[in-house]
């Protein structure tokens, strides 16, 4: 069996992505801009994110990229369509997309848990961006999720995690929605809860097991204890199978009085699974090819999936594109006004990406994120060129 820490990027991308739509959404729906015009952008990032040949070879094991290399990836898919962010904006969109999902990986009680994390996020993705062409292709990747992470080992999926955990260490960026929402610490750690499951294979706090001379259990009694209020057993079921109410996190918290989990009835990740298999096309149960592993360095991978993605086609949209300042001050992009005839072409549409529930500027001043990283260019790079829209 793969070990989880050669399938760490798919979590990481999906969960990430996710994160990334919910902030583009809600402040596309603040801002009133025009119906078509942000489905356009949510669709066109859909559509690349899920490109079938990348999301598939993406699924295959890889090793863990940097978070340079990472981020590279999110500055094109983010212009994949016919908006563009200036530096500043892009800066805080990653760093909205690493806390939103860093708070999920967290806020699980159990590793295996983030299954259903993943599944919360193509579920709340589907629920915004609603046309079929992007719906099929978040389909099939839910099935990938299914083939890939349904039958893993527990072992796995602490290797996993820790990977995971180790790409986020040290980031702490604060977020206004979260400061608020009292899930977050004014220093940009967490607030975890100490209610709903334990971790796989755990007790309720206070349990006590009496045993026999030859070892077995003759009786079993609890106590009481503060850190157990609200803990309730493990569901031992399958991962597929098991109750999605007990993981809510990984949904959408921008829309308006957002509170963890999902909008409509939960569905298992089994269930959502052969839902999505029904939808996507042919319906058939293709066996996933025999696993192989790409190189360590992050260049490697970022090339292969280049080839994979294939050229975006420049005469696919006749619209212009138009800038967003996602945050209210963020400085107008530069370039623009150095050229006189772009600025004759481009809209600028200036957009706050925070909350509407920020009440201090001083919030918005405490927005922080890691030092610039240093771009690499070179032939290492196809990826990023070949993601990058006309």
């Amino acid at each position: 069996m793969t070990s989880g820490a050669m399938l760490t990027m798919p979590m990481l991308l999906i969960n990430m992505g996710g994160e990334m739509l919910y902030v583009l959404d809600q402040r596309l729906k603040a801002q009133n801009i025009s119906g078509d015009k942000s489905v356009k952008v949510l669709v066109d990032v859909v559509k690349t994110m899920y490109n079938t040949k990348f999301i598939s070879e993406l699924f295959r094991p890889h090793h863990m990229y940097s978070n340079v290399s990472t981020r590279q990836i999110f500055d094109r898919l983010a212009h994949s369509s016919i908006m563009r962010l200036n530096q500043s904006s892009m800066d805080k969109l990653y760093g909205l997309m690493r806390m939103g999902f860093k708070y999920n990986i967290l806020a699980c009680s159990s590793a295996d848990q983030l299954v259903q994390v993943t599944m919360n996020h193509l579920r709340s993705i589907k629920e915004i961006v609603t046309t079929d062409e992007a719906t099929s292709l978040i389909e099939e990747a839910i099935v990938l999720t299914a083939n890939v992470y349904g039958t893993m080992s527990h072992g796995n999926f602490l290797l996993l995690k820790q990977n995971l955990c180790r790409f986020f260490q040290d980031v702490r960026i604060k977020v206004s929605l979260f400061l608020q929402s009292e899930i977050q610490n004014g220093d940009g750690s967490f607030v975890l809860r100490a209610d709903g499951p334990v971790a796989t294979g755990g007790d309720i706090p206070g349990t006590v097991r009496y045993y026999n001379a030859s070892g077995d259990i003759e009786s079993e009694d609890s106590i009481a204890m503060d850190n157990a209020r609200g803990v309730v057993p493990f569901d031992d079921k399958p991962i597929l199978s098991r109750d999605p109410s007990l993981c809510p996190f990984g949904g959408n918290l921008y829309v308006p009085n957002a509170k963890p989990g999902p909008k409509s009835a939960p569905k298992t990740g089994e269930e959502m699974a052969a839902e999505a298999k029904k939808g996507s096309k042919g319906g058939d149960d293709k066996q996933p090819s025999p696993p192989k592993q790409w190189k360590a360095t992050a260049a490697d991978g970022l090339n292969l999936l280049a080839d994979l993605l294939g050229a975006k086609d420049s005469s696919a949209t006749d619209a212009k594109p138009w800038k967003i300042n996602l945050f209210a001050d963020d400085p107008d992009d530069e370039d623009s006004k150095d050229d006189g005839d772009d600025e004759g072409q481009v809209q600028t549409i200036t957009i706050d990406a925070l909350s509407d529930r920020k009440t201090t500027k001083a919030l918005l001043d405490e927005f922080e994120d890691d030092k610039p990283q240093d771009k690499k260019g070179g032939d290492t790079d196809d990826l990023l060129s070949l993601m990058d829209s006309t």
